[in-house]
Parts: C-alpha cells; structure tokens; sequence
C-alpha cells in the first residue's frame, strides 16, 4: 500500500477537533518533498504525530509516503518497497524499516540510489556496515548485550537459561550475550529458539522445567512469551525474566497485562526526559494506547529529517551531508529522546534502562 487516505483512524486526531492529516501543507506551486515511511501502525501514527508537529511550529512543508504493507522481515519486500521509495523524485529521506533484517536488506537499495535511511530501531551490528546512507537511532545489539548480562549481579551463581527467537533478531542476539556471559564464566543450562508465529510453547516450557533455571534471559518479543507465560509460571514459580528490547510493545507499555508481571526488559530510550514524559502523555491522550520505543523514535526521525529539510532544502545530498555534520561541526539535534548525532559508521551512542512490567509506571502515564 501507498499514499494515505485523508482519514487517520478512529482516535487519532488533534486537539480542538483538527484532524490529525499525513499531509501537512495545503495546494502549492510545487509538491511538498515527501518522507518515505516503511513501518507499521505503531509508527505511523508516530510520523503522523511528528509531521503536525511541524507543521504547529512553522516547519518546512513536508508529506509522507507509506509503504505499510512492506514493513514486515521479508528481504523481498523490503528491496520491492525500498526500491519504489528510491525512484520517485519527490521521495527525499527514508524512516524504516521496521526491523534489523528488512533494514538490512533496503540499505543495499537506498545506499546506490543515494537516499538517507533513517532505522528507528534496527539493532543489527551489520547496520555499521551499511552505507554512506544508512544512518540509525540506537545503538548496535554488541551493546545491548553488554548491558543486559551487566544487569545480573552474579551471573555464575545463577542458573540461566536462553530463549531466542528464531529469527535475525534473536539469533544474532543469543550469540553475543552467550559470548558476554562466557567472558563472565558463566554457562547457560539451557539455550533455544521459538517461533514467533507458534502456537503452542508446551515444548520451551517443558525443556525450561527440565533445565531447572533460577533467571531466564529472554531474547525476543512479548506476545509469544504472553502465550506460554501461565504455564511457564506453574512449573517455575520463583523465575526471574529478563528481557531484551523486543519484549517491549503496546501491550506491554499500557501495563495492564498480568502475564508480564515482574519482568524485566531493556528500553532503548530514558523515560526520565521531560519532554520524552509529555510526549507519551500526548500519544496516549490521541490513541489511548502506549508509545512503545519504536513510536517515540520514528517521531524524532521524522522531527530530525524536518529540522534537515529546514535548513539546507528538500536535496538528498545536501540532508546525509546535514545529518553527518551533526556534533562535527554542527549541534546536535535534540529530539524527544535526547541529543542526536552519529559516528562515521551512522550509529547513534546507546542508551538503555531496564524497567519492570507492571511495575514501573507506564510510559506516558504522566510519571
């Protein structure tokens, strides 16, 4: 799917009864450059957000172009919808894709087509290696797992078990905490993959019963884990859960879901920031639903493309050569998330929290 439709769904619109539009400029003499988004729901609405943003504060006239049918893992896709994004002239920047393997596989498109890719949330070490062109709002999964297994405060005196899923995510992911925890001296009793789309886990409970662990490090989605959560519960009363950044989801942000209670899990962003805290506020006030990581960084994407639309003009050469400039000779951009800029690989410093479902206060929630 491309283009927008003028609605914007049931929930979603401005203050004062304004409805919240993907377009932000009325008719012009000549079209507004357009912001190629390749991503789902969740950050849609959080582009949508960010382009009213804009426009409130007398920003340059931008529109977006949405690919939501092609934010999925598939490689295919990603190259079929990178591919349609690179050749329209009006296209000037990219935000997406939605995960590290579709990322991946688009660079290689935006990359000889001289496009600025900007990844919300793509963690891949791979990504450093991207091209000129690809430039990302986290930090490298080599870091996340560092912090993680820097979170367990005796990793030889635990007993820990791995869950990952089974895909680039949590593949590349179990190797490097599995690699941090050896540097450690500790040793899994336990480490396997599950499929997202499986229904029935009775298998990874069973093994995980069986291994007997006392911490599980989960490396993976919530939505999976929701499904085998109960069970895992009853054979396994006193498991700690620790939990990487894809545990984190709207569900689990609205904090209402019992099956996630006291599990731990990195966020990718500091929810102590003021303007972080209004800007959850805000969401949660237009949607009703929680602005998860990936939301809050599109935003900041989509803001940090405009202030580069602002100053040098709708030119793909001149926003990557805007974009490397910030920090080297150029202040950073601050965005909702903090201050913005990248090293010559295009990866932003990492910064991570471990909160607590259900425990911690729900972002947004006005804390």
């Amino acid at each position: 799917m491309s283009g927008w439709s003028s609605s914007t769904g049931r929930g979603w619109s401005l203050r004062g009864g304004v409805a919240l539009l993907v377009t932000v400029a009325g008719c012009a003499e000549h079209a507004p450059p357009r912001i190629g988004l390749v991503l789902g729901s969740e950050g849609v609405r959080a582009a949508k957000l960010a382009v009213a943003d804009l426009q409130a504060a007398g920003g340059p006239r931008v529109e977006l172009r949405a690919l939501s049918g092609a934010y999925g893992s598939s490689a295919q896709i990603a190259l079929q919808g990178a591919e349609s994004l690179a050749v329209d002239p009006g296209v000037v920047a990219v935000v997406g894709h939605a995960n590290s393997s579709a990322s991946l596989a688009a660079s290689q498109v935006y990359n000889a087509r001289r496009v600025v890719q900007i990844a919300p949330t793509t963690t891949s070490p791979l990504y450093s290696q991207a091209g000129p062109y690809s430039y990302r709002l986290v930090g490298s999964d080599v870091h996340q797992a560092r912090f993680l297994v820097g979170r367990i405060a005796r990793p030889t005196a635990e007993r820990l078990a791995v869950v990952y899923a089974n895909d680039d995510y949590g593949r590349s992911l179990r190797g490097m905490v599995v690699a941090e925890l050896a540097a450690r001296g500790a040793r899994p009793v336990y480490q396997g993959p599950y499929a997202e789309r499986e229904t029935d886990g009775t298998e990874v409970v069973r093994a995980l019963a069986a291994a007997a662990p006392t911490m599980l490090l989960w490396l993976g989605r919530s939505a999976f884990f929701s499904r085998i959560a109960d069970s895992l519960h009853r054979a396994l009363p006193d498991l700690q859960v620790l939990a990487t950044d894809g545990f984190g989801s709207e569900t689990v942000g609205m904090g209402k879901n019992p099956r996630f209670t006291g599990v731990r899990y990195v966020r990718l962003v500091d929810d102590t920031l003021p303007a972080l805290r209004a800007l959850r506020a805000r969401y949660v006030a237009l949607g009703g639903v929680a602005m998860t990581d990936q939301a809050v960084l599109t935003y900041d994407a989509v803001m940090l493309l405009g202030a580069a639309i602002r100053d040098v003009g709708p030119d793909r050469e001149a926003i990557r050569r805007w974009l490397d400039q910030l920090g080297r000779g150029r202040a950073p951009f601050v965005g909702a998330t903090g201050a913005i800029s990248f090293t010559p690989e295009g990866d932003r410093a990492p910064t991570y929290v471990l909160v607590t479902a259900n425990a911690d206060p729900a972002p947004g929630a006005g804390r």
